[in-house]
């Protein structure tokens, strides 16, 4: 599924990092595997009409980090532990759109072992140099996709390349927002294929998932993010 236009109106700015500048044949000189060397640069979106958006990594996982391999963004390392922190990634903006009001980012990260997001956790988003974590105010799942099954402690089950859509409504902060990041910590073995960042000067509705569905068409996967996670955590403590 490609990423969608979310439709913003108003002054808006656009960034898309598509997989092919996210693979390590359009990044050299970063680091391979288990990808726990310093990246030499932040990496800018390459779609067209993009603006001036980073991508950077800002922390490795444990035994490993995120690095362009040969055909995604893998969070790298030696462990088979499940939900293994696989280091993390910041999406950054220092020039916004005046007034900012309204970001949406879409994400679309493959699972290691039915995990995406290390503990489950989304992206979250800071401005101004601030460390604040705000969580989306809405965070849909637009698509899963079946990529295989593995074994986990409760039994078979499918593991999924998942593609997000996350929305701030920024309309009340106070003072000017003069720069913000988005942040988000893979597990180790997750692949991240694509991401969309989108902002705007005027404040969204929050969508009813319905309406959503219909403006992609009718995907029946677009749902509220109610994340799909298993009894495994109760299986293993058990």
């Amino acid at each position: 599924m490609s990423l969608i236009d979310p439709g913003l109106s108003g002054s808006t700015q656009y960034d898309e990092w598509t997989n092919t500048g996210l693979i390590g044949a359009s990044n050299p000189g970063f680091p391979g595997f288990p990808g726990s060397g310093a990246w030499p640069s932040p990496i800018g979106s390459d779609a067209v009409g993009s603006g001036d958006a980073t991508l950077n990594k800002t922390a490795n996982g444990s035994g490993g980090g995120p690095f362009p391999s040969g055909s995604s963004m893998y969070f790298g390392g030696f462990s088979s532990a499940i939900n293994n922190d696989g280091g993390t990634l910041q999406v950054a903006d220092a020039t916004p759109v005046a007034n900012l009001q309204t970001v949406s980012f879409q994400v679309q990260i493959g699972e290691a072992w039915t995990y995406d997001f290390f503990d489950d956790i989304l992206p979250t988003l800071s401005y101004n140099g601030g460390s604040q974590d705000l969580a989306a105010t809405t965070s849909l799942l637009l698509e899963q996709y079946d990529n295989g099954t593995v074994t986990m402690p409760s039994g078979e089950e499918t593991v999924y390349i998942n593609t997000y859509l996350l929305t701030w409504d920024l309309s009340s902060i106070i003072g000017t927002i003069s720069d913000f990041a988005i942040d988000f910590t893979g597990v180790q073995h997750a692949t991240l294929f694509t991401l969309r960042l989108d902002q705007s000067d005027q404040p969204v509705a929050t969508p009813e998932p319905g309406s959503l569905a219909l403006l992609l068409g009718g995907i029946p996967a677009a749902i509220w993010c109610l994340r799909r996670r298993r009894n495994a955590n109760a299986e293993l403590a058990a």
